[in-house]
């Protein structure tokens, strides 16, 4: 009796412990559009159970397929982790850009709070927004290739709040296109799109901004940067009364920004507000023409470089507006062919902790000069004691603000400033080429085939009496070459 008990024990014990071990999956189950149609089937079930999950469309809307393509309505699903089943309605009994049916576009005016799709009804018209709406709390808004949104008049366009996301993934065939009005072929005749989220949801690609940029402000671009990150590739900007992009605030970024092209904007076609995060990861083919101020436009430079950092070679060049530093123990590196134009009376800070790298080619030259060749900026400060610092077929010309020892040359060389000059040209200049701070120190700088033109002082300027390579230099001395 007693070992019967005990088998029995053992083999209640092992029942319980085999219940323990199973395992249980969440199943939730969405809409498109709630007003289109309702769904049934979230629940928790457990593992490898069979369970069915149902869309119901509303009156004068139509069921079109599941997110993941399957069109089965019952749908039966095997249970085997935690999922997410989304149903896609429509007006449109073919949907998803098959055409034929409904010719009617979805009119849009409320905001958006839950996971929505667009997806492409096959209309000239999918989708007509009326004024501004914006994506709210943690919802995500995907729209599909071949899309069009239409916004009635020039208030029209679109907010994607700090935790909300905005996927737009077309095809070079099927590209999505935002427009204004169809009465209305006016650059200006629909506001823009603005990011305030930085979730990794937020995607364009393949996607064209027709006649936007109703506002002109400081801040108002079609695609509006504000605190927020955008993934942003093959993408078309045509036509703005003001700024194509903009990045407003100093968390504002593109993660990618490739293959882009911005036209016909009247103003510039990309301003940052702040210089560096706004210019990190620029890529490549991208085409910026027929803008009023062809140039990219850095307002505010907040300097301190929190990771290394490529000025990647643009079609325009790069305007600093209130010049900017170099600080930090990171590295700052410009690419052959970069252009980088300078207000006047402002300056490039190299700072101590920086290394600098500026490698231009023959061919493809780096070019620093003042935005009036008329005035003058104030150079290049350098003041970095990194090792690998290096200038190398640079232009720094229209320099020479004013008779300072900051302000006088073209680049002025600190104490104890480590740098490679190569195959540089210096001038013009108000007064001099390159200046020295500091002639004794001189051993840590390297330099050949460089290039004195038009320096109204004189080619090098040496601010403080010293000795190098045995020979003695006065205060204020004028040379023709830089010491050897």
């Amino acid at each position: 009796m007693k070992r019967l008990l005990i088998i029995a024990t053992a083999f209640l014990i092992g029942i319980l412990a085999m219940n323990s071990c199973v395992k249980e999956y969440t199943i939730t189950v969405t809409s498109n559009n709630s007003e289109w149609g309702t769904v049934a089937g979230t629940g928790t079930y457990l593992a490898n159970s069979e369970i069915v999950i149902t869309a119901i469309p509303a009156a004068g809307y139509y069921f079109i397929k599941w997110d993941d393509e399957n069109t089965d309505n019952p749908r039966t699903v095997i249970v085997n982790g935690d999922k997410t089943y989304q149903a896609i309605f429509s007006n449109n009994p073919n949907g998803g850009g098959q055409g034929g049916g409904s010719n009617t576009s979805v009119t849009f005016s409320d905001n958006i709070n839950e996971n929505t799709t667009w997806p492409d009804l096959g209309l000239d018209v999918d989708y007509i927004v009326e004024g501004w709406i914006n994506i709210e709390g943690n919802a995500l808004l995907t729209i599909e290739p071949g899309v069009t949104i239409m916004f009635t008049g020039v208030d029209g366009g679109m907010g994607v709040g700090e935790n909300a996301g905005l996927r737009m993934v077309g095809t070079a065939d099927r590209p999505i296109k935002f427009v204004g009005p169809l009465n209305n072929p006016n650059n200006g005749s629909w506001n823009g799109i603005t990011i305030s989220s930085k979730r990794n949801d937020n995607q364009f690609e393949y996607v064209q901004f027709l006649r936007g940029g109703s506002d002109d402000g400081n801040w108002a671009g079609v695609v509006h940067l504000r605190n927020g990150h955008l993934s942003m590739k093959n993408c078309l900007i045509d036509g703005s009364l003001g700024i194509g992009i903009d990045c407003e605030y100093e968390d504002s970024y593109f993660t990618a920004f490739e293959n882009n092209t911005v036209k016909n904007c009247a103003a510039t076609p990309w301003k940052c507000e702040y210089f560096p995060a706004a210019c990190k990861n620029i890529g490549t083919g991208n085409t910026f023409v027929n803008n009023g101020f062809n140039m990219v436009h850095i307002e505010n430079s907040a300097g301190t470089l929190e990771e290394n950092l490529t000025l990647h070679e643009l079609s325009i060049p790069y305007y600093f507006l209130q010049g900017t530093d170099f600080r930090g123990n990171k590295t700052m590196t410009i690419e052959a062919g970069v252009n980088i134009v300078m207000h006047m009376n402002e300056g490039i800070n190299v700072d101590d902790e920086c290394q600098f790298k500026a490698e231009g080619t023959a061919d493809k030259p780096i070019v620093f000069r003042c935005e009036d060749e008329d005035e003058a900026w104030n150079g290049i400060l350098f003041r970095s004691t990194r090792n690998g610092n290096v200038l190398k077929y640079c232009q720094i010309k229209n320099c020479g603000a004013e008779d300072s020892w900051s302000r006088r040359s073209c680049l002025y060389i600190r104490s104890n400033a480590k740098l490679a000059i190569t195959n540089n040209v210096f001038g013009s200049s108000n007064y001099n080429g390159v200046g020295i701070e500091n002639i004794s120190n001189w051993s840590n700088v390297t330099h050949s085939g460089n290039t004195f033109v038009g320096c109204a002082g004189g080619n090098v300027w040496v601010e403080s009496e010293g000795d190098y390579n045995g020979n003695h230099y006065e205060s204020g001395q004028i040379l023709t070459d830089l010491p050897e």
